[in-house]
């Protein structure tokens, strides 16, 4: 069997870092060039260095920060003034093939790029994969909110901002949709749930270390997944939609799941001004203008 690559996708503080680690539950490498574990995340990000450089560089060519919440054009990633750095994803995706035979890889700006990095596999005659991990938008952002002081109705509309624009691009390709709770509450289900739709075979002895010894259910600082939570903070109408559309293909994916999710991703488009406003406001996009002119500056 050709040798395949599986991305794990989604939003920050959704359960990336814990699904990726179940990877090797499946005999897929994580490679050695990991980011270590920090105190915002001690059972470790299991990022590799150079996707997270990568992916950082291609942000900054398209003057977008972490936390900004426009919409990034397609083409803005196939620009050929980045063909340095599609060189090196390209020469990545090769070089992790003969090192692991499979390998798996995460950041959560992966879901924001995601144009560049389907034109890179497809440079490299590679076989993408696709788990794409989903948490509550309200818990996503009131873990944000502490880790990184931002309001929570910021948080909700960065969910969307990286889980809407570009997720119906891997329509073509295996993937398959698993929430932090299904992880949390049912591991080995979770994990057997993406080696089926994904075909792979699960290895028992990794399972039982992933499931007892790595997770545990601690790790969910923040459980919100009612209506009764939403009610007392307000989540936008296009955040809402989409969570519930994707939760429901959690589940089982419906035989208009793609048609709703061309409908979410046009009502999130159609506030793109907004977005665009909220960002030109934003404190730290200000800190960022800041810190870009005392580059140019002392250069």
């Amino acid at each position: 069997m050709k040798s395949r690559i599986i991305s794990v996708i989604g939003m920050h503080r959704s359960g990336t870092s814990a699904l990726t680690k179940g990877l090797e539950t499946l005999g897929i490498g994580l490679g050695d060039t990991i980011i270590p574990a920090a105190a915002d995340n001690p059972k470790g990000y299991w990022e590799d260095r150079l996707v997270l450089a990568i992916n950082k560089a291609l942000l900054e060519h398209c003057d977008i920060a972490w936390n900004d919440l426009r919409i990034v054009e397609e083409g803005e990633f196939l620009d050929p003034a980045l063909g340095d750095l599609a060189d090196q994803a390209a020469k990545l995706f090769a070089d992790r093939i003969a090192a692991y035979g499979n390998w798996g890889f995460k950041d959560p700006r992966t879901a924001r790029v995601l144009p560049f990095w389907l034109h890179a596999a497809q440079r490299a005659g590679v076989d993408l994969q696709f788990v794409v991990a989903l948490r509550h938008p309200l818990a996503v952002a009131q873990s944000l909110q502490v880790r990184n002081g931002i309001p929570q109705v910021r948080g909700m509309l960065m969910w969307a901002a990286y889980l809407l624009p570009f997720l119906d691009r891997i329509r073509s390709f295996p993937h398959v949709f698993v929430t932090y709770d299904q992880l949390l509450d049912a591991p080995e289900d979770s994990i057997r749930k993406i080696a089926d739709t994904l075909d792979w075979s699960v290895r028992r002895d990794r399972l039982a270390d992933y499931t007892h010894a790595f997770l545990n259910k601690d790790l969910r600082h923040h459980p919100t997944d009612s209506e009764q939570d939403s009610l007392q903070q307000p989540v936008p109408e296009v955040v809402t939609s989409a969570y519930t559309l994707l939760s429901q293909a959690a589940s089982v994916i419906s035989p208009d799941f793609w048609e709703r999710l061309a409908q979410a991703q046009a009502a999130h488009r159609a506030l793109h001004p907004i977005l665009q406003q909220m960002d030109a406001e934003s404190g730290h996009r200000r800190k960022r203008n800041r810190s870009i002119f005392q580059r140019l500056l002392h250069a």
